[in-house]
């Protein structure tokens, strides 16, 4: 995940106009990191930014592990595979189009809800930025366990279009 090439102005644009894009189109449901991340990057895809990666790990607040405890292991089918956190990589920026939703939803780790709100406000919502910025800036440390295949991003992106209709 190092070594990532700087974006264009042209490919930034799309990464905020489609996270913003799969905000409006998804309902507010927290716990759907790996459904909304990957309709994002499926969706960049679709408008030639192949290289935007859908990302699977760890999500670690203020030091803290609050989800990804567990590795992935095998093909992830659903989101109840899953116990980590999703995102887009693309570029040098990881783009969280749940964080924000996940952390004012009832029942969120408390953990989350209480680094959030004074952070974020929820009309916020989609969460662009450096992984170094994510560390030093807001205490956030996105810790990739996994990038997923083709495949199975056109799996799970298919899977979150079947849901939205």
């Amino acid at each position: 995940m190092t070594g990532s090439i700087s974006l264009s102005d042209e490919q930034f644009d799309a990464l905020v106009s489609v996270g913003h894009d799969v905000l409006r189109a998804f309902p507010r449901k927290a716990g759907a990191c790996v459904m909304m991340s990957a309709l994002y990057a499926g969706r960049l895809h679709h408008l030639s930014h192949a290289s935007a990666a859908l990302v699977g790990g760890a999500l670690v607040v203020a030091g803290s592990p609050v989800f990804g405890r567990t590795a992935v292991r095998g093909a992830l089918r659903t989101d109840l595979d899953w116990d980590g956190h999703a995102w887009v990589r693309f570029g040098e920026y990881i783009a969280d189009v749940s964080l924000v939703m996940t952390a004012y939803a009832p029942g969120a780790p408390n953990l989350l809800a209480r680094h959030i709100a004074p952070r974020m406000k929820p009309t916020q919502r989609l969460y662009i930025a450096t992984p170094e910025a994510a560390r030093r800036d807001d205490q956030l440390d996105y810790r990739p366990l996994r990038i997923f295949t083709d495949g199975e991003l056109d799996q799970l992106y298919r899977g979150a279009l079947t849901f939205l209709t």
